[in-house]
C-alpha cells in the first residue's frame, strides 16, 4: 500500500467517526428534543380539547342559569324552610275566592319531626295442621308452610331525616257545593305551597226543619242549606321541627309554650 492510500485511509476513517460522532453528539439530541416536544404539544392540545369542552359544558349550564333559579325559587316556596304559614294561608284564600268556597277555619298544628315510612311486616297465617284420621294408626299430620305476601318498600330518601324536615298538620273547613269543593281540593294540592290532603269529611245539608237530607240531626244551624268541607293533610318545612316551631311562634307573636297542640284562624 502506498503512502496516499494509507493517508486517504486515514482521512476516510477520521471523517467516519466524525460522521457517527457529530450524529450522537448533535443530531441524536435534537432528535429527541423535537420528539419530546411533539409529545408535550399532543398533550397541551389534549389538555386545550378537555377546557374547551368544559368551557362549553359551562357555557350551556350557564344559559340554563336562569331556568334553574326559577326553579330553585319555586321548589323553595313549594317547601320552605321555615314554617312560613301566613303566605300559605294567603294561597288558600285565593284559591277559595276562585272556586267560590267560604273558608270557615284553619286549624294548625304545631311542627314534628319527620318519621321516614317503614315497611310494615306482613302478618302470616299458618294452615291448620291435618286432623287424625279415624283408623287405628292415625297417619302423619302435614303442616303447609305459611305463605307471605309480597310487600312493595315505601319509597323515600335517605337524605331526608328528622334533623332536616318536618310536618305540619293542617284542617281547613270550607262550605260549597261538592264541586267547588272538588275545585278548591284541587287548587290547594297543585298550589305553590306543597299540601298533601289525607282526609277529606263533609258535613250533609240541611233543611228547613234542621235534619239532614238523610234524616239525622246535625250541630250545623237550621236552615243554612250548605255543605261544610273538612280538608285534613299536612305542609311540609325544610328544616327540623324545633326550628320549624320557632319560626311558627314567630309568625304568631304569641310565644306560646312549645307543648300547645295546635292553633286556630278563624275565616269570616
Amino acid at each position: 500500500m502506498t503512502k496516499n492510500r494509507l493517508h486517504l485511509v486515514i482521512a476516510l476513517a477520521i471523517g467516519a467517526v466524525v460522521l457517527v460522532g457529530g450524529f450522537f453528539l448533535g443530531v441524536q439530541p435534537q432528535l429527541a428534543s423535537a420528539a419530546s416536544n411533539r409529545e408535550q404539544q399532543q398533550s397541551i392540545d389534549s389538555t386545550n380539547d378537555t377546557y374547551r369542552a368544559e368551557l362549553a359544558r359551562l357555557a350551556a349550564q350557564s344559559a340554563k342559569l336562569p331556568a334553574m333559579r326559577r326553579e330553585a325559587a319555586a321548589l323553595e316556596r313549594s317547601v320552605p324552610s321555615s314554617a312560613d304559614t301566613s303566605a300559605f294561608y294567603k294561597e288558600v284564600d285565593g284559591v277559595a275566592a276562585s272556586t267560590g268556597v267560604t273558608v270557615s277555619g284553619i286549624t294548625t298544628s304545631w311542627a314534628a319531626a319527620y318519621t321516614p315510612p317503614v315497611a310494615e311486616t306482613p302478618a302470616t297465617t299458618p294452615t291448620d295442621a291435618a286432623s287424625p284420621s279415624a283408623a287405628a294408626t292415625p297417619s302423619p299430620t302435614t303442616t303447609a308452610t305459611p305463605s307471605t305476601p309480597a310487600v312493595t318498600a315505601p319509597v323515600t330518601d335517605a337524605q331526608i331525616t328528622a334533623s332536616n324536615f318536618s310536618t305540619i298538620a293542617i284542617s281547613i273547613d270550607v262550605t260549597g257545593s261538592f264541586e267547588q269543593a272538588l275545585a278548591f281540593t284541587s287548587g290547594v294540592q297543585n298550589g305553590e305551597r306543597l299540601f298533601l290532603v289525607n282526609d277529606i269529611k263533609s258535613t250533609r245539608a240541611e233543611t228547613t226543619d234542621g235534619s239532614a237530607a238523610d234524616g239525622s240531626t246535625t250541630d250545623t244551624p237550621a236552615g243554612s242549606g250548605a255543605t261544610t268541607w273538612t280538608l285534613s293533610g299536612f305542609i311540609y318545612v325544610l328544616s327540623d321541627a324545633a326550628s320549624a316551631q320557632s319560626s311558627q311562634k314567630s309568625e304568631s307573636g304569641s310565644g306560646a309554650a312549645a307543648d300547645a297542640s295546635s292553633t286556630t284562624a278563624s275565616k269570616g
